[in-house]
């Protein structure tokens, strides 16, 4: 802030009083804040407090007070305000004519390039009644800081990630049934058909580089119904019946190494597997034998009053004990998908055989963004029910610097579907068109997507004039706009860091900046050192630094 004082006088010449001249509104002194002025949200607040010293005001006086901007090529008005003595008839802010007094007065203005490098005057009519006389204007401030109109548009699109899963665990299953008390694996049953699958898997997985066996689990069951202990037996050498028939069958197809993988066990009677039998049989009796399962834990006294049951006990038989005695085998293998280095080929070079998961990964693998494109397009074509091909290419393009391109692709992704990542990049385009407003809402429904949508919402907040929204969004983001927007909001160290550790820290716009925070600073030679470099990298800064109201009454050396 800073104090100007301007001496205004007027002689009235009022021959009816025999007065040739007289003091109206003198030797006032005036306070803008802040002064340079600022500019927030693409409007200049001006703030100017007057201070009228004692027997300076005349007490039947009106002073019309009118505070105008000038720049060259242009000039803006401002809102007139009125002082007057006790004595005057009027709205005006009222000045003791003995005492003095002082005024405030508030305008706000849209701001207008040239701008930046302004004077503010106030001039000032004076009179007794509607009698006024010029007299005469003054300087009160200096320049306005246009700073935030550095911001970058580094606005952060959200490409859609593909949901690739390149190692799938899978299981193929097959079951070897016996006769009654016996482990022997009968002939015939080697020839059933889910033996025979289970048998060509094996030389699916021998022959097959992107199948890899993990485990092979045989878990072996009797019937619930004689000896317990007998039947403990009897599972395990089922068990055991099992696995040497699958180890042959490995044998034959040169699959010896999963042998070491092989586990097996006898679990006994299979009490579960004869409830779930009986819950799914249509045997008339079925309910009253689960009641009996459920109220007997004794395995003995079960099968005793099942058997009572000699009708239904016939039908469980031969119908559910004959699929009980049996052998589970399981193998458990992963199914290995394309390697980076192959998608990236082959989204490339046979893009048709990818399905929309490996095409969506191998696109984003390109190294260059037309090829990126390109296999962006090859999956937009061919998954036209998929939002994200759409909406990546329309990324891609906002890089470019094809704006009216990347909102035709965002448009047609949010048309597939709306998230949270086609409103965060609808928004990009909104505020690059000028729309803050819709830019905003567009980004806070977007937050979901990821810090980009906070971020974008940070150079929103910072183009209104909302700092500290904007250092809170940006937070945790080392770049040249969260570095302006720290210091915009009155910490110079902090965004100092911010900008060092930014890829923008030796760049022209960044030296520039360190300028600006230098003069913030009292820093001249930071000042000198920065604009120079700043200059070499980007010659139109010149012109901008010679009327930067930052860098007002410092020698720049230029």
């Amino acid at each position: 802030m800073k104090m100007h004082s301007a001496k205004m006088y007027a002689c009235l010449i009022l021959t009816s009083l025999l007065v040739t001249s007289c003091a109206l509104f003198d030797d006032v002194t005036y306070t803008v804040n802040p002064d340079p002025l600022e500019v927030h949200g693409d409007s200049v607040r001006v703030s100017v407090t007057g201070s009228v010293p004692e027997k300076k005001m005349n007490k039947n006086a009106i002073a019309d007070l009118t505070p105008t901007l000038k720049w060259d090529g242009g000039e803006k008005q401002l809102r007139v305000f009125t002082v007057q003595g006790e004595n005057a008839a009027g709205n005006g802010t009222v000045i003791n004519s003995k005492t003095g007094g002082s005024f405030s007065y508030t305008d706000v203005i849209p701001y207008q390039p040239g701008m930046m490098k302004s004077e503010l005057y106030v001039s000032a009519k004076a009179g007794k009644g509607t009698n006024r006389k010029e007299l005469g204007e003054a300087k009160i401030a200096d320049g306005v800081i246009a700073t935030p109109y550095l911001v970058q548009s580094d606005d952060r699109p959200v490409f859609a990630t593909d949901n690739f899963v390149r190692i799938t665990k899978e299981e193929k299953a097959a079951q070897l049934n016996y006769k009654v008390n016996s482990s022997k694996v009968l002939r015939n049953e080697l020839k059933d058909e889910d033996i025979t699958q289970f048998e060509a898997f094996l030389a699916q997985i021998a022959s097959n580089e992107r199948l890899k066996a993990t485990g092979v689990q045989v878990d072996a069951f009797a019937s619930p119904e004689g000896e317990v202990a007998k039947n403990d037996k009897l599972a395990m050498d089922r068990a055991q019946s099992a696995r040497d028939a699958i180890n042959k069958m490995m044998e034959e197809n040169s699959l010896s190494e999963v042998t070491g993988i092989l586990n097996q066990a006898g679990k006994g009677e299979d009490w579960e597997g004869f409830r779930k039998m009986m819950a799914e049989s249509d045997i008339e009796d079925k309910d009253l034998i689960i009641r009996i399962l459920e109220t007997y834990s004794d395995v003995n006294e079960r099968e005793e009053q099942i058997k009572n049951l000699s009708k239904a006990y016939t039908e469980i038989a031969d119908d559910i004990l004959p699929k009980l005695r049996r052998s589970n085998m399981v193998m458990k293998y992963d199914v290995i998908g394309y390697s980076d280095e192959e998608l990236e080929t082959m989204a490339k070079s046979s893009p048709d055989k990818l399905n929309l998961e490996e095409l969506v990964l191998g696109a984003s693998l390109q190294k260059d963004l037309n090829d990126q494109v390109a296999a962006y397009k090859k999956a937009e074509a061919r998954f036209t029910d998929d939002y994200r091909a759409s909406n990546n290419i329309g990324a891609i393009y906002l890089m470019q610097g094809k704006d009216s391109d990347a909102e035709a692709q965002f448009k047609k992704a949010d048309a597939i579907e709306s998230n949270a990542i086609t409103s965060n990049n609808l928004g990009i385009i909104a505020r690059r068109k000028g729309d803050r407003k819709a830019a905003a809402e567009y980004f806070r429904n977007g937050l979901s997507a990821g810090p980009e949508a906070a971020y974008n919402l940070g150079i929103v907040n910072m183009q209104d004039g909302n700092y500290s929204e904007a250092v809170s969004n940006m937070s945790g983001v080392d770049s040249f706009n969260s570095a302006l927007a720290k210091m915009l909001n009155g910490d110079v160290p902090s965004a100092q860091s911010t900008l060092d550790k930014s890829a923008d820290a030796d760049t022209a716009i960044g030296s520039y900046l360190k300028a600006v925070m230098a003069a913030r600073s009292g820093d001249q030679a930071g000042v000198t050192t920065n604009i120079a470099k700043a200059i070499s990298m980007d010659a139109s800064l010149k012109e901008r630094a010679m009327k930067d109201a930052e860098f007002l009454n410092i020698p720049l050396g230029l």
